[in-house]
């Protein structure tokens, strides 16, 4: 029998990747059992970015005078999310690759532990659907009302599977400011039937005011530890961990690590005889990309962000960002044997997108470069 440690922490905008990462370490090396955390946060609003999303997303001028807090997580891919208090609980299950499942299994698994616990709390019409999400289905016609989000990560044969639940809305001010600060692409809303985080939230203490959120994360907890181990037990951070959990807290709390993913930096890097281009396409998943090429329509650099799912880590994006640089923006057919021969490695997933999904916004910049010193975004 395999034990589950169990750890109830609150969590800053530092701490999420701190944290992440320390478990992968400790985990990866051995040195830690699997472990499912169940997270709240701090009483100040504070947004996250998926781990290769594009930093300009956040306008960090508003967040400076909002006061608002932001961070990059390290591990579970996705998009962006937004937390304080209680509004958005999470629960993330840290264990070893056993090589049994792809990432889609447990972003689907995770969201199914999710909806199973909200229908045995009388949540009858709470579903999982691919892709994520996890849903209300309406009574009538009606676009299905989103009350939490599955994901999953995977650096260095350790598996991150996350889920949450919508407890409580956020008051109207605050989402006025998380529209302010946040720089989506209207791409993202293309396919829905909003065009701001309020309108894809439905909380659970608006639908089902009498379901109680401990019961359903308890519930939850255990649906999603099942596939880590067997037996869940209250635990904490052994010293190594804590140790080390201090030690990243201050690098994943750095603009160096904010900046990671930035797709500015393609076009301030640019030559006075390069032409660039910054365009986003929504597949099933938002892509967005930032491209330089050189005069004959060489690709000199570019930069994939996104909130795709992917595995391995940052690895997966970084391939797909070394494998179309030096191919002509203007030879479709290269461009798709070059990621579709990332997409034949082994140990790559990005579930729900294909190799034409990344080579459509390629093909979106090439007829918007424009000189760098003409880009305006």
């Amino acid at each position: 029998m395999t034990t589950v440690r169990k750890l109830s922490l609150e969590i800053e905008p530092d701490t999420y990747p701190a944290i992440e990462r320390t478990l992968i370490d400790s985990i990866g090396a051995g040195d830690a059992p699997p472990t499912i955390m169940e997270w709240t946060f701090g009483s100040d609003l504070f947004l996250e970015l998926g781990p290769v999303e594009d930093a300009s997303l956040i306008d960090r001028e508003r967040a400076a005078e909002h006061g608002v807090s932001y961070g990059r997580r390290y591990n579970v891919s996705g998009g962006t999310g937004f937390f304080r208090d209680d509004c958005t609980p999470v629960l993330y299950a840290f264990f070893a690759d056993e090589g049994d499942r792809s990432m889609t299994e447990y972003i689907d698994l995770a969201g199914e532990a999710v909806a199973s616990a909200l229908r045995d709390a009388g949540v009858e019409n709470a579903t999982y659907r691919d892709g994520g999400d996890i849903e209300l289905v309406p009574e009538g016609d009606g676009q299905l009302l989103k009350v939490g989000v599955s994901g999953a990560g995977y650096q260095d044969g350790v598996w991150g599977v996350f889920a949450n639940v919508i407890n409580r809305s956020y008051e109207p001010e605050e989402f006025g400011i998380i529209d302010d600060v946040l720089r989506l692409p209207k791409e993202k809303f293309e396919d829905k039937d909003t065009d701001s985080a309020e309108g894809r939230m439905t909380s659970l203490e608006d639908v089902a005011p009498d379901v109680d959120i401990d019961t359903v994360l308890e519930e939850a907890a255990e649906n999603l530890a099942a596939h880590a181990g067997d037996e869940v037990e209250s635990g904490s951070f052994t010293d190594a961990e804590a140790e080390a959990l201090e030690e990243h807290r201050e690098y994943y709390g750095s603009t160096e690590w904010f900046e990671r993913y930035s797709t500015g930096r393609i076009i301030e890097e640019a030559d006075e005889d390069h032409e660039v281009a910054e365009v986003a396409y929504k597949g099933r998943k938002l892509i967005k990309v930032s491209v330089r090429v050189d005069g004959d329509g060489t690709i000199d650099a570019v930069q994939y962000t996104g909130d795709m799912y992917h595995r391995p880590g940052f690895e997966a994006i970084d391939r797909l960002n070394e494998a179309v640089t030096g191919t002509s923006i203007n030879d479709e057919d290269a461009l798709l044997e070059a990621v579709s021969s990332v997409y034949a490695d082994d140990d790559i997933e990005i579930p729900w997108l294909t190799p034409e999904d990344f080579v459509r916004p390629l093909v979106r910049a090439r007829d918007s470069l424009a000189p760098a010193s003409e880009f305006d975004r």
